[in-house]
């Protein structure tokens, strides 16, 4: 019977629309409609009942409508859609977060004293203290260098045969817990695979760290691996500011790191649960795999560049 129960519940919840899709301002307005609407049946029914069943109708009602908004999302139809072209920008801004602002590397469930690993550690202080300059510890351990044929930055043909010679190992399959416990320099043993199907991610160290395909995973840990061998002075970076430097450096990339296509910049709309973004990206034209996104506005263009010089 538990079971059973349990099918029922898992047909009316709806994954588009709750849990970490759940659309706040969606929720805050069909909860108002659903105290509204029970007590307005409490009112109605009241001259024809006593005040007790009218009081018990109303509550049934928003009972019901509470669960509708809990397992669906919403409880009138159309409200996500209605909510995003009507209500204020600025009011969804209170509830949303732009897509490239969600950290790639994200705090999972506390751990059991109810303190994360960043705070037993030290803080986020403490992850900052000695940190470097990326572009110039890059420069310095000539992994990136000026670019031949434009004024940019770009990989040096060393760090580029280190890092192709690490990638090649990781093409026919993707890094395993062993590996990204490297990258971490954690316990193979604290690491677990995580069963999804949108995006590679491990639980390391009560953390839940996850990448956008398995070609970004397969970048950092081959970067991982060839900065490692490039430089003495990279494991000495604090281990949160080497993930950031890894994974800027997959916008460097100009071949992908599963199936050696052609890495472009392009733009692509992203929702989010409340509004539409266009976000920049660094993706893999012959096998689709997303290495990177950020936001569009970071891009220097040589319009932006004189606004700026004026």
């Amino acid at each position: 019977m538990a079971s059973d129960d349990a099918s029922v519940l898992g047909r009316l919840r709806k994954p588009k629309y709750t849990g970490e899709n759940r659309c706040t301002p969606c929720t805050i307005l069909n909860v108002g409609i659903a105290v509204a609407a029970s007590s307005i049946v409490g009112v109605v029914a009241a001259p024809a009942v006593s005040d007790a069943a009218a009081g018990g109708l109303a509550a049934s009602l928003l009972v019901a409508c509470l669960g509708a908004i809990y397992f669906r999302g919403y409880l009138v139809p159309g409200t996500p859609t209605l909510t995003k072209r009507y209500l204020p920008d600025r009011v969804l801004a209170l509830f949303d977060k732009h897509p490239v602002e969600d950290a790639q590397f994200v705090e999972a469930e506390p751990a059991a004293d109810g303190q994360t690993t960043r705070e037993r550690e030290g803080g986020a202080d403490a992850e900052r203290q000695d940190a470097v300059d990326p572009e110039q510890f890059l420069l310095d351990a000539n992994v990136v260098a000026p670019c031949e044929r434009e004024d940019d930055l770009c990989l040096s043909d060393e760090f580029t045969a280190r890092l192709e010679a690490q990638t090649e190992q990781f093409r026919e399959q993707s890094p395993d817990a062993a590996a990204v416990a490297s990258l971490f320099e954690a316990d193979p043993e604290s690491v677990t695979g995580r069963d999804t199907t949108e995006f590679p991610a491990f639980e390391v160290r009560e953390r839940l760290r996850k990448w956008p395909s398995d070609g970004a995973l397969v970048a950092d840990v081959a970067a991982d691996r060839a900065l490692r061998e490039q430089s003495d002075g990279w494991t000495a970076i604090p281990r949160e500011q080497r993930l950031k430097i890894l994974e800027s450096l997959r916008s460097f990339r100009e071949t992908c790191p599963l199936c050696a296509g052609r890495v472009e910049l392009g733009t692509e709309t992203v929702e989010s649960c409340c509004r539409s973004y266009e976000v920049a990206t660094a993706s893999c034209q012959d096998c689709g795999e997303t290495l990177l996104e950020f936001d569009p506005s970071v891009i220097e263009t040589p319009e932006s560049e004189k606004e700026a010089a004026n």
